[in-house]
């Protein structure tokens, strides 16, 4: 009651903060708003990434994935100036209107900061030759996500597995997604501006100060090693310049939720800079659930919320509150050279977890907390571009337990990351080669308690794993950039050890050891200004655990557990092809990809003749898809002083079937079919809106509850679709003052992301920002 006392305390005086925050900003605006594109002079290509200031001053921004830029300057501000490496720097007056559009052409290089995208180094988003999608600021913003995994499956078309109460992860090309565990396969690179995020559960990652979220499709273990067989993605965060500004809001939605947050940052005299974000969520009230089915007709039991207790409309047990901040610190050494220092925390106390909507398993109740650091020095020395960022991440959980007449941890778990980066991306003429050593090494740490201060067994030893991967990649254009080419590949050499653990006797602590090779290979060829081919193909794979790898112990069930040293690690080819037309200056973008995975060594658990459990390579899949993507502004016959933009993505499993022991099935948790579409609009002044679903394909699930649903009790569940439509509606009541309102799930759709657990129905939010 008193740590619910204190929440409430708190929210009302971040809202009371935010309130005056605006006041006095409101009070200082004399700024105007300044919208427009960056292109290539050339081609009418987009410049991603362009720097855009006000002339003689800081103030400034840069451009988004199509080009885009938006801005409020003073008043009386004469000229601005754009640049782009690569490209002649052009100063422009700024003229009295809100729209200015600006072509830049190909020029002297400018040395300047290094950015590391997803392909470890900086390139022209034309000149990617894989599948990319980037989920802008602007996204973002419409989107107006909890979390990570709610942008993600929301506008990138990827698979999903979320519990209620901060659990969730994603996968792509219909690899399994991981939810957060430690002790099973990931099949997706999470990054944190290049470098490993340090956490499966993308549940504990908010978007406070994420500027963009690039996601690359198609196996990336040639540039950063395991885990990458579905794809890259990238979170990239602002690093902010120029005179100190910022933006506070507040919002209230359904179920009780409060969310308010600031972010700031800017330079603090000619060489410092930095960034500072902090936010409170809390949902007070349980979640209420759908209550409708818009494209499908499901077996009555497999959703149906009374099979236990009669009117149940919400998810039991499943309020939490999440307080969160980020610190970023930036000195330019030199004109070529800069140093970077950012640290991240993220609490979640007493978070309360439902045992399904039917309360089959005991509800619970887990503290979360998660804390990430890193240093990145990066700069430029003649044609080599350095990049190096030691980081260290730690993920914590504490599950609680009050059978003992007070709250005490009965169990815990917590997961320690660290590492470095080192590259070195060299550019000769039109080529560049980029090569570099990445180190990393993983802990991970359980505790179990009968009572407080009572230890007890833990489930399993300590273990540790450490990898050393050294990594290189050519890329080629030719041809005035009308042919790319990328050619690398990565040697990773890893180690696996138990470590002697309490209360867990004769733990084999023999250090295993094993390697592995990953290749990969792209191309595109330009045949229109507007028209690429693309195609690329690549090895990846996925490490085993410590403990299956390495070691022997006994279980706190008494079961002997063996690690199997002759383990490999799984692996896949993946190739995949595809056709793209682009035009950003017409307004339009379209784009079909093929792909096929060959996917080989599941490892899978087995026991032997005398009752010794241990982990072997069983099983084989094959997975063919097609993805496409189909986007039109309106606004292009306009000059884009405004922008009104259909958009469409969509992911179809032609083929997705797992063989063990010569028996072929269909692959579990692996939709059918996964996309979103919609319309959005802005005007650049005062509204902005916009209206989008989310398909959500069938799937095979596991079927745990036939002890329950007397009539559904097939082992495995084909769980039909689901569509999902929010919206939102922002309106600018002055260049400064924000107000958004917003309707997620709109029509109710009653629906899971993990069978037995319904996500939130139809829910309203209303939201206050202030610019300053």
């Amino acid at each position: 009651m008193k740590f619910s006392f204190f929440l409430n305390m708190v929210s009302r005086a971040v809202f009371v903060v935010v309130l005056t925050v605006s006041l006095v900003a409101q009070a200082m605006a004399e700024d105007r708003p300044l919208s427009g594109i960056v292109s290539d002079a050339s081609d009418g290509e987009p410049l991603v990434g362009a720097s855009v200031r006000v002339s003689g001053t800081s103030i400034g921004t840069v451009t988004d994935e199509r080009g885009e830029y938006r801005l409020s300057i003073p008043a009386d501000a004469r000229e601005m100036t754009f640049s782009y490496t690569g490209y002649a720097t052009k100063t422009v007056s700024s003229g009295s209107g809100s729209v200015l559009n600006v072509t830049l052409r190909e020029g002297s290089v400018e040395t300047g900061e290094i950015v590391v995208y997803s392909t470890r180094s900086r390139e022209k988003l034309k000149n990617i030759p894989r599948k990319t999608e980037i989920i802008t600021e602007k996204d973002i913003e419409a989107v107006a996500p909890v979390d990570a995994t709610e942008l993600l499956k929301k506008s990138a078309g990827v698979d999903v597995i979320e519990y209620p109460g901060l659990l969730s992860g994603v996968s792509i090309r219909g690899f399994t997604p991981n939810y957060g565990s430690y002790f099973s396969a990931q099949y997706v690179t999470y990054l944190l501006d290049g470098r490993p995020l340090g956490t499966r559960n993308l549940s504990t990652v908010d978007m406070n100060l994420v500027e963009r979220v690039e996601v690359i499709k198609g196996p990336s273990s040639a540039l950063y090693g395991s885990q990458g067989m579905g794809g890259t993605v990238n979170f990239i965060t602002k690093k902010s310049s120029g005179p100190i500004s910022g933006s506070a809001s507040a919002g209230y939605s359904s179920f009780a939720t409060y969310d308010a947050n600031v972010a700031v940052g800017g330079s603090i005299g000619e060489r410092f800079d930095f960034d500072l974000g902090a936010r409170y969520f809390s949902q007070d009230d349980d979640y209420r659930i759908g209550s409708n089915t818009l494209i499908s007709d499901p077996h009555p039991e497999l959703l149906d919320p009374e099979l236990l207790e009669d009117g149940v409309e919400t998810m039991r047990n499943s309020t939490y509150s999440t307080n969160s901040a980020t610190l970023r610190f930036g000195y330019r050494i030199n004109e070529n050279f800069r140093l970077d220092l950012r640290g991240s925390v993220f609490n979640a106390p007493s978070v309360r977890t439902a045992g399904t909507v039917w309360g089959y398993y005991d509800d619970g109740l887990k503290d979360v907390f998660r804390r990430t650091a890193d240093i990145s020095l990066t700069g430029t020395s003649g044609a080599h571009s350095i990049t190096l960022v030691p980081y260290w991440a730690q993920d914590k959980y504490r599950y609680l337990d009050d059978t003992a007449g007070r709250v005490y941890a009965s169990s815990t778990s917590e997961y320690t990351e660290y590492g470095f980066q080192l590259q070195d991306a060299i550019r000769f003429g039109t080529h560049r080669f980029t090569a570099g050593v990445d180190y990393r090494n993983a802990s991970l740490e359980g505790r179990r308690y009968s009572a407080p201060d009572v230890s007890i067994r833990p489930y399993s030893p300590d273990s540790e794993q450490g990898s050393l991967g050294v990594f290189g990649e050519f890329g080629f254009s030719f041809l005035d950039e009308k042919l790319i080419a990328n050619l690398g590949g990565r040697y990773d050499m890893t180690t696996f050890r138990l470590h002697e653990t309490p209360l867990i006797d004769d733990v084999d602590t023999e250090e295993e050891e094993d390697s592995d090779f990953s290749p990969s290979a792209s191309i595109q060829y330009r045949f229109l200004p507007d028209l690429k081919v693309h195609a690329s193909i690549g090895r990846a794979f996925v490490s085993p655990t410590a403990l299956q790898k390495s070691g022997e112990y006994t279980s706190s069930w008494g079961t002997v557990v063996r690690g199997n040293p002759d383990l490999d690690p799984e692996t896949s080819t993946t190739w995949d092809a595809g056709l793209t037309w682009s035009n950003d200056k017409g307004g339009w973008r379209a784009d079909v990809t093929y792909f096929h995975t060959d996917w080989d060594d599941f490892i899978t658990t087995e026991y032997l003749p005398d009752g010794t459990q241990t982990y072997v390579n069983a099983a084989n899949a094959k997975m063919r898809g097609l993805e496409f993507e189909l986007s039109y502004d309106f606004g292009a016959f306009e000059d884009y002083r405004y922008s009104l933009r259909c958009f469409a993505n969509y992911t179809h499993q032609l083929e997705a079937k797992v063989t063990t022991d010569g028996v072929e099935e269909d692959m579990k948790w692996n939709r059918k079919g996964v996309g979103s579409f919609g319309i959005e609009y802005d005007d650049f002044r005062r509204f902005s809106a916009r209206l989008s679903a989310r398909y959500i394909g069938s799937r095979y699930e596991t079927n745990y509850f036939t002890s329950i649903r007397d009539d559904l009790t097939d082992p495995v569940l084909d769980i039909d679709p689901s569509l999902v439509v929010d919206a939102t509606l922002g309106i600018d009541l002055d260049d400064n003052n924000t107000v958004t309102v917003s309707a997620k799930n709109i029509f109710d759709e009653l629906y899971t992301e993990k069978d037995g657990y319904p996500m939130p129905g139809r829910s309203y939010g209303v939201r206050y920002t202030v610019r300053f």
